[in-house]
């Protein structure tokens, strides 16, 4: 096994749907894991199959991302790409297509996205040895952005792992009913991360960069 504290860098506008209040589509400041596992491994799911059926048996796994330098910038989009035209020339396009258009709020949504420039730390595991530098397809629109990795600094196998965890975790991801206690939520789609205390004990492995610590499952 491959250890790595790992930076993710945007070099193109990154953005996803973690909330949506009126017509403003807001985008976290927290990375859910799954979309950075498939985004690592190179794979896209299986429509048919849920994301961590999706995710078994795959070479690499990563834990969330968090915010090192993060800024936001908003974008405008069209919620229904063809309404610009459909009001400009009604006549081109069937009753049904109006009125199901018409009745619909046909303005402009706002869309906020991470900027260029900005940074989220995470950790990585592999089966194998992963190059310093990843180029990765991800975000709502897939767009390229670059991934560069450190050896971390240790790595312990923990049979029962308890006590603080300070980097937020995917509790899925784990063998098990993890119990936690002092949690912070982090209310992300499609499952909620956590960071707090483990009261009962689960197989982990822990990765130690500087002072940053990570927890990722023994298995994946």
């Amino acid at each position: 096994m491959f250890a790595y504290e790992a930076i993710l860098h945007v070099h193109n506008p990154l953005s996803y749907r973690t909330n949506e209040y009126g017509n403003i589509v807001k985008t976290g400041s927290t990375l859910h894991n799954w979309a950075l596992r498939f985004a690592l491994n190179g794979i896209r799911g299986n429509p048919e199959k849920d994301h961590m059926e999706n995710l078994k048996g795959q070479p690499i796994y990563a834990t969330p991302a968090v915010p090192v330098d993060v800024e936001f910038e908003f974008q405008t989009f069209h919620p229904f790409p063809e309404a610009p035209q459909l009001l400009k020339d009604p006549g081109k396009h069937p009753p049904a297509t109006r009125k199901s258009y018409q009745s619909k709020n046909i303005i402009l949504q706002f869309k906020e996205a991470i900027r260029v420039g900005s940074t989220f730390r995470l950790a990585v595991v592999s089966t194998r040895e992963l190059s310093h530098e990843i180029i990765v397809t991800y975000g709502g629109k897939q767009t390229l952005q670059q991934i560069t990795l450190e050896p971390a600094d240790e790595v312990t196998v923990v049979p029962n792992f308890t006590g603080e965890v300070s980097h937020p975790i995917n509790p899925l991801d784990y063998a098990g009913n993890v119990k936690m206690k002092n949690t912070f939520l982090y209310n992300i789609p499609p499952s909620p991360l956590f960071e707090g205390n483990v009261i009962e004990p689960f197989p982990a492995i822990l990765i130690k960069k500087g002072q940053n610590r990570y927890l990722v499952p023994s298995t994946w």
